[in-house]
């Protein structure tokens, strides 16, 4: 989640109600997203209040609007910064396809059309729809920030609910990367696109896919015949 039309997205479809959400200025705004939340693992925003970082879209706009260094008219600026994003997620709502969505489908049809080799169309098509916007939009984050982990956690966490990813710290450029499903070739394929798409080559993989590998003091990974040695 990162716009402030998709956390009012999120927020209807848990049957919470648009008019209900109040914009806040974030206290600690990330320059890599609108909106500002604690957990980047969540989908959904935990409560009423959303923190937006108001730079991050519109800073001609809201640079001098909502300087940090005035302190006058406090509760004003709060009320009318409030006002300010409604109206904009009703905007971003209405357009249908943001600047971000028309990027991604220039991507979607370069990966299509095999530029990004036959392979990847191939695999691209085993997700769906869906599944296909989450990893378009978390790709170009990837060429924006440039940070492949990040982006890549973000897409297998998405994408797989029961998903957990390790760093090894006994090895450089490793990943131990659970998924909580059923290995199976189309599984398989589908994970080789993500690996290729965002992971650079010199980054090791291991996947596992049914079962966690077990680890010495975590009882819940050591279970007999649903664990795989490591």
């Amino acid at each position: 989640m990162n716009y402030a039309w998709e956390a009012v997205l999120q927020a209807e479809k848990d049957n919470r109600s648009r008019e209900m959400l109040r914009f806040v200025e974030a206290a600690a705004p990330s320059p890599y997203i609108e909106v500002s939340m604690v957990d980047l693992n969540l989908e959904t925003p935990e409560e009423d209040k959303i923190e937006i970082n108001p730079l991050y879209r519109f800073e001609d706009v809201f640079g001098r609007l909502f300087d940090k260094n005035i302190q006058e008219m406090m509760q004003t600026r709060k009320i009318f910064f409030d006002v300010c994003m409604h109206y904009i997620t009703q905007l971003d709502l209405r357009e249908g396809l943001s600047k971000e969505d028309f990027y991604c489908s220039l991507i979607a049809e370069d990966i299509n059309q095999g530029k990004y080799g036959e392979s990847a169309a191939k695999n691209f098509s085993l997700f769906e729809k869906g599944e296909q916007k989450i990893i378009l939009h978390s790709y170009l984050q990837l060429l924006k920030t440039e940070n492949y982990q990040e982006e890549f956690r973000k897409a297998v966490i998405r994408l797989y609910a029961g998903a957990i990813i390790y760093e090894n710290n006994e090895a450089a450029h490793e990943l131990l990367v659970y998924l909580g499903v059923e290995e199976t070739e189309k599984e398989r394929r589908k994970l080789e696109l993500l690996v290729e798409l965002f992971l650079p080559v010199r980054e090791r993989v291991f996947l596992f896919y049914e079962h966690h590998f077990g680890i010495i003091g975590v009882d819940e990974t050591m279970v007999v015949d649903e664990m795989v040695v490591f």
